[in-house]
């Protein structure tokens, strides 16, 4: 990513690329993107079989592509954190995109792997990931379509248990974050129940559940993105908190033209979900689900599949990229 974005020094992201068992010609490349205190393997959880998204689309012929922000996971920590903008971060992504995309079209990411036609693009953002990808939509036009899944075009915010939303002051967008730049997470939502009502549904196994609360729990031993909770990430971008202030993204979501997924958990940050499509008002294609006994953190629930079904009929339905 070195000189791909307005950040000096070497950069560079992490990602991973999961091809079908029969790779034909001419593919459709999903790329996910995590949120914040997650990585790339929030899209592969292998702790139990059946956890894994990447393996569910590409059993169904697609090319998968799980990708780490800069300073998340295995990518590039910048010097200054707090030069990481929105608008850095989503160009960092757009080039990983072009890269990977590239490389395909080339043959030249694996070496037994030949030449194919990518002939769809699609990109799917968890979260902090669905802020990011809001922005790298606007500003680089990526993809053919894209995936909002647990994020609001409008006013991201957590339920709280007594039925109502996070009232707690976050600062907004363009903000002197050097005060929390280590605590992110703890500003967003400050205790581990708040967390454990929004991200979990009650029933989902309790070997992933609770290796993921036991991280926000003071002297618990668990780091995030260590051997119990490979789905995470030790580092989060500062500006992660300032993007559950409403209208966080409001602009770059009005001028996304490309057909638009909104999936939310029955229990997740959106606060009215059949609201979303007036956020997308350059978009003339605009889908939602809400899918039941799902929080925010859809692929532990045990409906997940339900989701990635409708993730898999949207990336089909797509036309075919122009440039193709």
């Amino acid at each position: 990513m070195t000189g791909r974005t307005d950040l000096p020094g070497e950069l560079w992201t992490a990602a991973t690329v999961y091809l079908p068992d029969r790779l034909s010609d001419s593919v459709t490349v999903l790329f996910g993107f995590p949120g914040g205190g997650f990585g790339r393997r929030y899209f592969d959880v292998q702790a139990l079989p059946g956890y894994s998204q990447a393996e569910y689309h590409t059993a169904a012929g697609f090319v998968f592509v799980a990708c780490d922000h800069l300073l998340v996971g295995d990518s590039a920590r910048p010097h200054d954190p707090l030069a990481l903008t929105y608008e850095n971060l989503a160009a960092a992504n757009h080039a990983t995109v072009e890269h990977i995309v590239a490389r395909l079209g080339e043959g030249a990411l694996v070496p037994e792997v030949a030449p194919v036609r990518v002939v769809k693009t699609v990109g799917m953002g968890q979260s902090m990931g669905g802020c990011l990808l809001t922005v790298q939509q606007a500003n680089h036009r990526t993809f053919d379509g894209v995936a909002f899944l647990g994020w609001s075009g409008i006013y991201t915010n957590f339920p709280t248990p007594d039925g109502g939303r996070a009232t707690h002051p976050l600062p907004t967008r363009g903000t002197d974050l050097h005060p929390i730049a280590d605590k992110v997470l703890g500003v967003v939502a400050p205790d581990e129940d708040q967390f454990r009502f929004c991200f979990h549904w009650p029933d989902e196994e309790p070997e992933l559940m609770e290796a993921d609360l036991s991280t926000y729990r003071p002297f618990s031993g668990v780091v995030r993105g260590d051997d119990r909770t490979p789905w995470g990430s030790t580092t989060v971008p500062p500006c992660a908190v300032t993007m559950m202030t409403e209208g966080a993204v409001s602009a770059e979501a009005a001028a996304i033209d490309v057909p638009v997924l909104v999936g939310s958990g029955e229990r997740d940050v959106i606060p009215d979900p059949r609201a979303e499509p007036s956020a997308y008002r350059s978009s003339s294609d605009i889908s939602l689900v809400v899918v039941p006994r799902m929080g925010h953190m859809h692929n532990f629930a045990r409906t997940r599949e339900h989701l990635w079904e409708h993730i898999s009929l949207f990336a089909r339905r797509l036309p075919a990229s122009p440039a193709q």
